[in-house]
């Protein structure tokens, strides 16, 4: 039972991200994407500038993304920090159900993904690696997300 409340509203929180963020976010990136490969053909092969530009969007869309989504992966592990503080809870249940759970809102998100290149789903990889990489060391949290940690009110 202290399980199912651990991962009851967890569930119902993977589920609000996946598909708020597949249905609001992922198409404007798809589009944003569709506008960015017509600036690179619209010049022709020889206009470097366009295609200087439009790769550099990318690569902060990319980043950008990728923050966004590893904030998920940073959640699930101060949330499965948080409580398995608890002495009757067995870690590592609480680490595998959070990863599960964890990966699957990612995947959803995904999976809803156009591929357009390793730019275009190198975010979502990256995003789903890092829960494995913050649950054995959460002090990487700290530089990147020390709102999040905060607010979670997690010490380690």
């Amino acid at each position: 039972m202290l399980y199912m409340k651990f991962a009851v509203p967890f569930v119902l929180w993977a589920w609000v991200l996946s598909s708020t963020y597949a249905r609001y976010v992922v198409p404007q990136v798809a589009n944003l994407y569709a506008s960015l490969e017509r600036l690179e053909e619209g010049r022709g092969n020889s206009a470097l500038f366009p295609k200087v530009i439009a790769f550099s969007i990318k690569i902060v869309l990319t980043f950008v993304q990728m923050y966004v989504l590893s904030t998920w992966s940073a959640y699930s592990v101060l949330r499965t920090l948080r409580f398995v503080q608890s002495p009757d809870i067995k870690k590592w249940i609480c680490y595998l159900l959070a990863f599960l759970i964890c990966e699957g809102a990612l995947g959803v998100v995904a999976r809803r993904e156009e591929y357009r290149g390793f730019l275009s789903i190198v975010h979502s990889a990256m995003a789903m690696g890092l829960f494995v990489i913050f649950a054995f060391n959460p002090s990487l949290m700290k530089d990147t997300y020390p709102w999040l940690i905060r607010a979670m009110g997690v010490d380690f």
